[in-house]
């Protein structure tokens, strides 16, 4: 019982994050960082913001770092498409969320001239659906006949997320009577805790890295027919940001992160400032960032 309450108060900890964030609470615009108002004659890097946790850890780590440099930031809100709308146009220099080959690769395919792909974050992250530990199912072949079982319905998250479309082939390749709903990521989870604080079955969408796993006794369903498979999570930037800021462009190509430090990071947004965790991260890997700075 301590366990669980730990988790479902983890979880409203989680939620009153994203929205101070999602409201423009997370790390400071570059200039006014620790109360200073910095000067710059650099040409201010626009960085595009998505709501998943897992991308504002990376975010912030970036941002950071372009402020280090003498880069003024500002952030642009919005769901994948208008991530990547964004680079096509310019309106959006850096992207660092972009899943291959397989979640983002129709909006890749879409704007592959505009865009370029410049480092991979972390490798091989799993995505897929889950459900909690105390149903007995084990793989989404199974969910065929025993969709009354989940109020006929998978909870998804925002319409514009990669893994909704993913989502509908599942459902088609499986012949799944199941509705595919979306929302938000948080309306998700809440539904989640709902459903888990009953012990009633829930079939969601799921990926690492989330802290989903730490909040809910809740195992990933196998896919015997491979539609979902693992993802590496990349940079993309406009294709003249190299000229635009040549120094940040060096970092971002050879910019990396665990899967396993992202995680730890977000569990840290429980209760720390995101900002000045990213610049603990920095701190304890100046030396490889300067590296990656000097190419």
């Amino acid at each position: 019982m301590k366990m669980m309450y730990k988790k479902r108060s983890f979880l409203l900890c989680i939620v009153i994050v994203s929205v101070l964030i999602s409201s423009g609470c997370g790390p400071a615009d570059t200039d006014e960082q620790d109360g200073e108002v910095a000067e710059s004659d650099n040409p201010t890097i626009t960085l595009g913001q998505v709501p998943y946790q897992q991308a504002w850890v990376p975010l912030a780590i970036i941002e950071n770092v372009a402020n280090e440099l003498g880069y003024p930031t500002e952030r642009t809100e919005g769901d994948v498409g208008v991530m990547f709308l964004g680079l096509s146009r310019g309106d959006i220099d850096v992207y660092a969320d972009i899943w291959l080959p397989n979640l983002h690769s129709t909006y890749a395919d879409r704007y592959e001239d505009t865009i370029d792909l410049i480092g991979t974050l972390y490798e091989d992250a799993p995505v897929g659906w889950a459900v909690p530990t105390y149903v007995d199912i084990d793989s989404i072949e199974d969910l065929s006949g025993n969709e009354e079982l989940f109020g006929g319905e998978v909870i998804g998250i925002e319409p514009g997320a990669g893994m909704m479309p993913t989502s509908e082939e599942v459902l088609e390749e499986y012949d799944l009577d199941l509705n595919l709903i979306s929302g938000s990521t948080e309306a998700m989870l809440a539904a989640v805790l709902r459903a888990t604080n009953n012990e009633e079955p829930v079939v969601f969408l799921a990926w690492r890295p989330h802290t989903m796993f730490q909040l809910f006794d809740i195992k990933m369903l196998d896919d015997p027919r491979g539609i979902w498979e693992t993802d590496d999570v990349m940079t993309g930037v406009n294709e003249n940001f190299q000229e635009k800021a040549p120094d940040l462009y060096s970092f971002l190509e050879d910019f990396e992160i665990s899967l396993e430090d992202v995680e730890d990071l977000m569990l840290r947004m429980e209760d720390e400032d995101l900002n000045m965790i990213a610049q603990e991260w920095i701190d304890e890997n100046r030396s490889q960032i300067e590296e990656w700075i000097d190419g």
